[in-house]
């Protein structure tokens, strides 16, 4: 891990320990709509330019990764892999990116529903490569708040 990721995980790990205090697997799922339907405006009036495909293409990979992570929490084996993977292809059009993240997202939901309805610990903890063991409301919340931290980075028509 660079040292880059330290300091970054330093910083994020209490910000999304905090945010994710009190919340239930329900209620994680109730976010994760909230913020899909927030972020649809800026997302959909995107420019379609280079570093808005990049922010995008990222927001999908770590979503996805996130996502895998979670399916420990079902019983899948935990393997410690990178986000890089989980990625769109290159050259994916804007258009696909963004129709992507929202399915990415609503696979989201419906995993926090699953989550939820099948009885899962909220409290499991899974690891996150820069931030440590992280508990499954911690991973959603960590969704969640990921592209509303740096939807700074798209720029609009």
């Amino acid at each position: 891990m660079s040292l880059l990721q330290k300091l970054i995980g330093a910083g994020l790990r209490p910000h999304v320990k905090r945010r994710a205090r009190g919340v239930t697997l329900e209620q994680a799922a109730v976010n994760l709509e909230k913020s899909r339907d927030e972020l649809r405006p800026r997302i959909m009036n995107a420019t379609d330019t280079p570093g808005n495909r990049e922010a995008l293409n990222h927001w999908i990979g770590i979503e996805r990764w996130s996502q895998n992570r979670l399916r420990v929490a079902r019983g899948a084996p935990f393997v410690e892999d990178r986000y890089r993977g989980y990625r769109m292809p290159e050259g994916s059009s804007l258009t696909d990116l963004q129709a992507q993240f929202f399915a990415v997202r609503d696979d989201s939901i419906a995993m926090a529903h699953e989550l939820a309805r099948t009885g899962v610990a909220p409290t499991l903890t899974i690891k996150h490569n820069d931030l440590g063991e992280l508990t499954v409301v911690e991973w959603l919340t960590y969704m969640e708040d990921h592209p509303r931290r740096e939807i700074i980075r798209l720029r609009g028509r």
